[in-house]
């Protein structure tokens, strides 16, 4: 935690990992942080662009590795087999699904500001 020019100190690491998880869980915008947590749109955008560098610091090794033919060919013929679909190597879909009969009690928690009504994301991943 830093002072800044006006002698106040920053914001806790903590505070700062929250407020991005935040950002990209929900979907909001970085200004939409100073309502609730008093961060600058700046600060909250930083926090959000140093931790996913950090992710992809981090796995990049792990999930850009080259995969060999001959292992692309076992998951070809793996994946035909299970699932009776040749050519694919893997898949992964998500939607938006409106839930128009949600418990009245419920409605805040899956309610979000860009689509009005309760939603649940659905996805489906295939490899």
């Amino acid at each position: 935690m830093r002072y800044d020019a006006r002698g106040k100190r920053g914001f806790t690491g903590l505070q700062k990992c929250v407020v991005a998880i935040k950002l990209m869980a929900m979907g909001e915008s970085p200004d939409s942080i100073d309502d609730y947590m008093r961060m600058f749109e700046r600060t909250a955008r930083e926090t959000l662009y140093r931790l996913a560098k950090g992710v992809v610091e981090t796995f990049i090794d792990v999930y850009s590795g080259k995969h060999l033919l001959k292992d692309i060919q076992q998951l070809y013929a793996t994946y035909e087999e299970r699932h009776r679909l040749s050519g694919m190597f893997g898949s992964i879909d998500c939607t938006h699904w409106k839930w128009r009969n949600c418990v009245v009690a419920w409605k805040c928690q899956y309610a979000s500001g860009h689509h009005g009504t309760p939603s649940l994301v659905l996805k489906v991943v295939a490899s």
